[in-house]
């Protein structure tokens, strides 16, 4: 791991960017989180839509199960609605 180099003239405390090593740094830790939430909500989306949470052994009401598949379904839309090139790209998926 190597060691960011000093902000020297940084005048802007707590999260203020630097210099160019720290907005790149910061961006690519974002949309690396990014990617990774959105591939976790996919599988989250693929596993529980064949599931009956309401049966055994989850015996959940049948609000409880709607609401959770309703906010998966939801997120996996919205998610895979987002154009992916840039992001892609800058973190070296493409």
């Amino acid at each position: 791991m190597t060691i960011p180099p000093a902000t020297y003239g940084k005048t802007t405390p707590g999260l203020a960017p630097g210099n160019a090593y720290d907005i790149n740094a910061n961006v690519g830790l974002h949309l690396r989180q990014f990617v990774d939430i959105k591939e976790t909500i996919g599988h989250d989306h693929d596993a529980l839509a064949p599931l009956d949470l309401t049966a055994e052994p989850y015996n959940m009401t049948e609000e409880d199960s709607t609401l959770i598949k309703s906010a998966i379904n939801g997120l996996q839309i919205a998610l895979e609605a987002i154009d992916m090139t840039f992001i892609d790209r800058l973190t070296g998926m493409w």
